[in-house]
């Protein structure tokens, strides 16, 4: 007999650093497992452990809670020499990964030097360059939709790897001369298998079987749902799937199994990278949400574009992904402005007010936003402790966004702490 499932997914209700990291580390405090399910090292999450902060790119936010198993499941593209380096940096700080608590999956595929050669070469030579973050992502999910990938189980295993290798060198003519002028990113590339091995399992079977258990399982996202490759604002978007839908794919988990969707956003919205942004902002009051925010990327230390609340994209997000709640994070960061906005149509100049976000990233770029404004607040909202306590002007703008968008705003994020939180009653 199946037990009660208790899987939730969390994904990015924007367009990445939404600050999925923290709340990552949050709601794992209460689980059993916490499950990577897309991206690659182009992801950055940041949390904050004991005052300290840490930044993440392939491991799962809840790895700093003792009695958690973390895993990468299929969907995911792993680059090996920095998952190395990345577990020797938590290891330094007292966290002690075994195969018990990491599950590599088999089937994710295998960030090589060949891939990120690629993906340089690609965006250097561009003349409409998409903003990549240049670590072989997209190369390495195209190959694997080629069915020329290598995975994971294969890299680790020496004979299989090679075989990879040779076949590369007979289709891809400057593989070869690749080998001798990266020969140390190679020996890295090679050197990691060894290191990776003993994690690489069936991680999507035991998934399930943790979920069917009853276990509490939390499904991690990377980028958000606007970089999705089917569903975000193509071509600027990511290589993978990053919406719920994207979660049951990687594992192999049945929808029905998903118990609740949790979205990410901030009460602002950020971009890095190129791409249509309606409601960004060019001037001081942009500058100051920047500053105050410390906006810059995780992964890539790039400032961030920023704009006002985009209801429409919220919106078109929890519809997309089924979001039974909504997370606004950095609320505090709006604290001291004058008013704030609230994106609620876009304005284009030959379709005229359009009130759902569009499939095309042309009409996106022409579209204007069409605000709703509302009054600012002066008083400091409180680190922690009940959405109740918010100034009588935010809680009108997060009771504003939370009808526009059609999902409960159940949680305000008031500072990087795992601690600075307001909840709902």
């Amino acid at each position: 007999m199946t037990a009660s499932s208790q899987v939730t997914v969390l994904v990015g209700a924007q367009w990445g650093d939404e600050g999925k990291g923290k709340w990552i580390d949050v709601l794992a405090a209460d689980g059993d497992l916490v499950v990577r399910y897309q991206g690659g090292n182009n992801a950055g999450h940041t949390l904050y452990v004991a005052g300290k902060k840490v930044v993440l790119h392939q491991l799962p936010s809840g790895i700093f809670h003792s009695r958690q198993t973390s895993a990468l499941a299929a969907g995911v593209v792993i680059n090996p020499a920095q998952l190395v380096a990345e577990i020797a940096k938590v290891r330094d700080q007292d966290v002690h990964l075994t195969p018990e608590r990491l599950w590599l999956s088999g089937r994710a595929h295998v960030i090589t030097p060949w891939h990120i050669h690629v993906d340089e070469q690609r965006e250097s030579r561009s003349k409409s360059a998409i903003g990549t973050t240049k670590r072989g992502i997209g190369p390495t999910y195209g190959d694997k939709a080629a069915r020329s990938g290598l995975r994971v189980g294969d890299y680790v295993d020496t004979a299989a790897r090679g075989r990879w290798i040779q076949r590369m060198k007979e289709v891809e003519p400057s593989f070869g001369p690749l080998l001798t002028t990266s020969a140390e990113a190679w020996a890295a590339f090679e050197a990691a298998a060894d290191a990776l091995k003993p994690f690489v399992c069936d991680a999507e079977s035991r998934i399930r079987a943790a979920a069917r258990a009853g276990k509490k399982v939390l499904l991690e996202g990377a980028q958000g749902a606007l970089l999705d490759l089917d569903h975000g604002t193509y071509p600027f978007v990511t290589s993978s799937s990053t919406g719920a839908g994207g979660a049951c794919q990687s594992i192999g988990l049945p929808p029905r199994q998903i118990d609740r969707v949790i979205g990410i956003a901030k009460g602002y919205v950020t971009r890095v990278g190129a791409g249509p942004f309606p409601t960004e902002l060019h001037d001081q009051v942009g500058a100051l949400i920047a500053k105050k925010g410390q906006e810059f990327g995780a992964t890539t230390g790039r400032p961030r574009r920023v704009g006002w609340l985009d209801g429409v994209a919220l919106r078109y997000v929890v519809q997309v992904n089924g979001l039974d709640a909504v997370v606004l994070n950095k609320m505090d960061i709006l604290t001291g402005l004058s008013e704030v906005k609230m994106c609620v149509a876009y304005r284009h100049p030959v379709l005229g007010e359009l009130t759902e976000l569009p499939w095309s990233s042309d009409v996106l770029a022409a579209c204007e936003p069409v605000y709703q404004t509302f009054p600012g607040w002066s008083t400091e909202i409180p680190k922690s402790g009940s959405m109740a306590q918010l100034p009588p002007e935010a809680k009108t703008f997060v009771a504003a966004a939370e009808a526009f968008c059609g999902a409960q705003i159940t949680m305000v994020g008031t500072g990087p702490g795992r601690d600075d939180a307001l909840y709902r009653d």
